[in-house]
């Protein structure tokens, strides 16, 4: 009797910390990365992809993702927002909704406040960010 109670024990200890291997930001962007992928809408070995926030509610997730060419300026990413699924050992995408770099870029093209898109002006000079000249 003892022994079934510590091997039940044991298989709640393990079932629990590799649950919980699950609710990293490494495991969330890692199913992402395969699941766009596997679309093939983006070709992921061209793009630098940074989960930017993530919030585990059960088996549930939800995260903002970053998109940005190689070398490339944060202004010529995307930010997409996930609701994910943990459905065995993976995060599964079940809905997703385009967000707004530029609501997260500062000046300098950093992550941070977003000058013309709250009350902080634009610097003298700097062109437009929707592209038409004022």
């Amino acid at each position: 009797m003892k022994f079934r109670v510590c091997g039940a024990l044991l298989l709640a200890v393990l079932l629990v910390s590799c649950n919980n291997g699950m609710r990293t930001r490494e495991a969330v962007e890692r199913d992402i990365r395969k699941s766009v992928g596997r679309r093939g809408d983006l070709n992921m070995n061209n793009l630098d992809v940074t989960v930017n926030s993530v919030n585990f509610h059960g088996n549930k997730a939800d995260a903002v993702v970053g998109f940005m060419p190689k070398g490339g300026l944060i202004s010529q990413g995307m930010t997409m927002r996930y609701t994910l699924e943990q459905r065995g050992n993976e995060w599964v995408i079940v809905n997703r909704q385009m967000g707004d770099m530029h609501a997260h870029t500062g000046a300098s093209g950093t992550p941070g406040s977003a000058p013309g898109n709250s009350a902080e002006p634009l610097p003298p000079g700097h062109p437009s960010l929707d592209g038409n000249p004022k």
